[in-house]
């Protein structure tokens, strides 16, 4: 499918990318741009890039550039290897936030913007880095194209293409759609879990709490081990509908608070009910679902 695709940050996105692709034989060529020559070396002897070489060189001669880097770190790379991206490379992406990374590009190189597929697989863990990375991670996932005026179809297709042979589930949505939907349903879950734990690290008796914390909240904070720095910038750039998103759950949190607060237990049971059938009805399904696909 390719003869040299080039992936810039190979952490568990882009690594898993690059063993995916290898592993299916979509690409002869697979080169990994890494962080440090730590994760270069770890990279090379996982079998996860065939080499590992600086931005400018791993750009040059490549059919598809992936960003698998921090957001607020895209649009700088790419202004700085404009001159060395050959025109007819596609470049996409795999990161949560769509709109502020367009109006950057926009702004910054638009002349990439008839080469970017901005694409979104929503798939990943609390692990980072490229120990993390796993063959099949993308299976059965979804992947978010979000369209632009600029991206011909053409070059869209191609990476459609590509991620469905990877076995994920191609979707396109507007860029402000995105941003909307994974505020609600990723970001904020995330700010909650990280939140939680500062809540009881925080506390006088902080080990005792966590000594005694049961599987349930092992499960509901296991995101807060995600990677801190990939988080900050997806709140940053994704500000107004993580804010959004934030002020709708501090309702949801006040309303209750009221209900413990006066002892309304007909609305307590109320609240904890809809919660409940809402979940078994949809998100139960959705949940054992993915359970299996990642068994």
């Amino acid at each position: 499918m390719f003869n040299t695709v080039t992936i810039i940050g190979t952490g568990l996105l882009g690594g898993s990318l690059a063993r995916d692709l290898k592993r299916l034989n979509l690409a002869k060529h697979i080169i990994g741009v890494c962080r440090s020559q730590k994760t270069a070396r770890a990279a090379i002897a996982d079998g996860v890039v065939d080499k590992v070489l600086n931005a400018r060189d791993a750009v040059a001669n490549a059919d598809l550039i992936v960003l698998a880097t921090p957001m607020q770190s895209m649009v700088p790379l790419l202004a700085d290897l404009a001159k060395d991206i050959p025109p007819a490379a596609i470049i996409s992406d795999v990161g949560s936030v769509k709109t502020d990374l367009y109006a950057h590009l926009k702004v910054e190189v638009p002349h990439l913007l008839p080469q970017f597929v901005l694409a979104h697989p929503i798939a990943g863990g609390e692990n980072s880095g490229v120990a993390a990375s796993k063959n099949g991670l993308f299976e059965n996932k979804h992947v978010i194209i979000t369209d632009t005026i600029e991206a011909p179809e053409s070059k869209v297709s191609v990476v459609a293409e590509m991620w469905s042979k990877l076995g994920a589930k191609v979707m396109r949505m507007s860029l402000q759609e995105h941003d909307a939907t994974f505020a609600k349903t990723s970001h904020l879950p995330h700010v909650i879990a990280f939140s939680l734990v500062n809540y009881l690290s925080h506390q006088a008796d902080r080990e005792r709490l966590f000594d005694l914390a049961a599987a349930g909240f092992y499960d509901f904070t296991r995101i807060a081990s995600s990677d801190a720095e990939m988080w900050r910038d997806i709140c940053i750039t994704n500000r107004a509908e993580v804010l959004a998103a934030l002020d709708g759950f501090k309702a949801q949190i006040e309303a209750i608070r009221d209900d413990v607060e006066s002892s309304d237990q007909a609305a307590i049971l109320s609240y904890f009910g809809e919660a409940k059938t809402a979940r078994d009805a949809g998100l139960l399904n959705k949940a054992e679902s993915m359970k299996k696909a990642g068994s």
